[in-house]
């Protein structure tokens, strides 16, 4: 869970879930055994990425938990520009560094992936080159935009799968949307439509994991929301995403 802050133990409490405090931002809950937590605050902050050992029933499986930065809004995409140009307003920011020094730190493990497997998920506040193509550039308001995002583009190139859009394999069909919120222009006077945005996300690494089933709940805060026969407010401003995974 991201964006957790004081709310964290609570959680973990009202699961009966093991619970080691990344940051107060970052939150992993699990219902198997913790061997082992990892941080690297030497190369990139808690506040952006951690992640523990798990003992899934003899099996260890790393599960690291992610939040890169709000900014440049990607709400805000200039579609109107070139490929280049969009991709150059994007690594404005700092999501391309992050995800650069993130997949720096975690080098060993990648490498070791097929003997402890690696799932990766979070908050990475950037659209996916698998979402932005061809066959969607009409679509979802991306305004005839084709485009190589890098943050998904890094993670694919170190090897991860992403879940979601392994499993749901045409955007087309289903995009994915974990961001529903409208937006004001830049000058804040007129309000542009409703983005349709996945920048929420679970990848994995490692031959010994395979995805099952991958879903998006797109619930909106404040809303009620129907969850496996359960009916509850929804407390969150991004939807969330459920992938089960099987150990071969």
């Amino acid at each position: 869970m991201i964006e957790t802050y004081g709310a964290s133990t609570i959680v973990a409490d009202s699961l009966g879930f093991y619970h080691p405090l990344l940051s107060n931002n970052l939150s992993i809950y699990s219902r198997y055994p913790i061997l082992e937590t990892y941080t690297f605050p030497e190369t990139i902050s808690t506040f952006n990425f951690g992640g523990v050992k798990v003992d899934v029933n003899g099996q260890p499986v790393i599960v690291f938990n992610t939040w890169l930065h709000y900014l440049p809004d990607m709400r805000l995409t200039p579609t109107e520009l070139s490929e280049k140009e969009i991709l150059a307003w994007d690594d404005a920011g700092t999501r391309d560094e992050e995800i650069k020094a993130i997949l720096s730190a975690i080098e060993p493990m990648l490498n070791d992936a097929n003997n402890i497997p690696i799932i990766m998920g979070g908050d990475f506040n950037s659209h996916s080159h698998l979402d932005w193509t061809e066959s969607t550039k009409d679509m979802f308001h991306h305004g005839g935009a084709t485009v190589n995002w890098t943050v998904s583009r890094n993670m694919e190139d170190a090897g991860f799968k992403d879940s979601f859009r392994e499993i749901n394999t045409d955007p087309k069909n289903d995009i994915g949307i974990t961001w529903l919120y409208d937006v004001a222009d830049e000058e804040g006077d007129e309000e542009l439509p409703t983005r349709m945005d996945r920048i929420d996300y679970i990848y994995y690494i490692g031959d010994k994991l395979e995805a099952k089933e991958s879903e998006v709940y797109n619930s909106i805060l404040g809303e009620q929301l129907s969850f496996k026969g359960k009916d509850f407010l929804y407390s969150s401003d991004h939807g969330f995403v459920l992938t089960s995974f099987v150990i071969k």
